[in-house]
């Protein structure tokens, strides 16, 4: 039986998608192909290594990367007598891989590892700010010649201080959580032979822009995520304590109910000028509407809090709550009506 070619095959084929990871066919979640992918930005993602750490733990990280940034800057600018500029550009979460790949060559990369914890971290900075590193160390005035070349050993001993202060500023960031040591065990120049990790292992990737002299450059911090796991943990867990305790309404305890308070009601009367202020004597009778009685502010403390009726309720006077004012809400904690 002939097959029917005049129906509408919505299929495709799988080398579509082998072709090319961005030029592939983009779906939405219903399976709907996307026709004009001129405005969707596409991401390689590795399901079986998904990212451990959300949006919101991530901009943690990068709230309290800031604070490293600004004194590792101090820092290093006494440390090279000139001033040094360092911003924070970026913090993610990326493969080993991936990060492997983007390391320049040459580049002047450094392993270290921290005594207290498993496994290798990585410090990758510039060729070219390490080479004014070296010329500012040397009595130069912080440039370099414009040509991409490897350090040579006795430079690589030069950086080395330069390269200890970033790790050890880097550690500092994490005493409150933990106490880190950090030790540099090697060197390399170019990401193509680095094997510290799997491939597919999880990365925390600190990017950095740093400045001086004449020269500007890329300074980055990778670590594996298996590393840093046991110290993320405990920051996160404590800000999420810290969290939860400053949502938690105040507790009422019984020792407050005997507390004595000052109260207080008055009201906007009205407006008197100085002269007739100063006539005023025993016997006056001064006239006020009977509406004040009805907007009578109740005050705790010297804090207007309630707005009501005053008025008698037998042999006493009592005072009708209608309305309570942000201060309320404050002063005691909870809503009236």
């Amino acid at each position: 039986m002939p097959e029917d070619s005049n129906f509408e095959d919505e299929s495709f084929d799988l080398s579509e998608i082998e072709d090319s990871v961005g030029t592939g066919p983009i779906f939405q979640y219903d399976g709907t192909r996307i026709e004009d992918d001129s405005s969707i930005s596409v991401k390689k993602y590795d399901f079986t290594n998904p990212i451990i750490l959300s949006d919101a733990d991530l901009s943690k990280l990068k709230t309290k990367s800031e604070q490293f940034v600004y004194y590792l800057a101090g820092h290093l600018s006494m440390f090279l007598r000139t001033e040094f500029n360092l911003e924070l550009d970026d913090l993610n979460a990326d493969l080993y891989v991936n990060f492997t790949q983007s390391v320049k060559t040459p580049s002047c990369v450094t392993l270290f590892k921290l005594q207290e914890l498993n496994g290798v971290c990585l410090l990758d900075v510039n060729s070219h700010l390490s080479a004014t590193v070296v010329d500012r160390i040397l009595g130069g005035r912080g440039s370099t010649n414009p040509e991409e070349r490897g350090l040579t050993d006795i430079e690589k001993a030069l950086v080395e201080d330069f390269n200890q202060i970033i790790l050890e500023e880097w550690c500092k960031q994490w005493e409150g959580i933990m106490s880190l040591t950090p030790s540099i065990i090697g060197t390399e120049s170019t990401g193509k032979f680095l094997q510290t990790s799997p491939t597919d292992a999880m990365m925390l990737i600190l990017t950095m822009e740093a400045s001086f002299g004449d020269v500007s450059g890329p300074l980055r911090i990778a670590v594996p995520y298996y590393t840093m796991e046991p110290v993320l943990s405990r920051l996160l867990m404590a800000a999420a304590n810290e969290e939860k305790q400053a949502s938690r309404p105040p507790r009422w305890h019984d020792i407050y109910d005997d507390i004595p308070v000052a109260v207080s009601a008055e009201w906007d009367a009205f407006d008197v000028t100085l002269r007739d202020l100063a006539n005023l004597s025993v016997d006056d009778v001064i006239e006020m509407s009977p509406d004040l009685l009805g907007n009578t502010k109740l005050r705790i403390e010297g804090r207007t809090c309630f707005i009501g009726e005053i008025g008698l309720e037998g042999e006493q006077v009592a005072f009708q709550v209608n309305e309570s004012i942000g201060e309320a809400v404050k002063l005691i904690g909870k809503k009236h009506g």
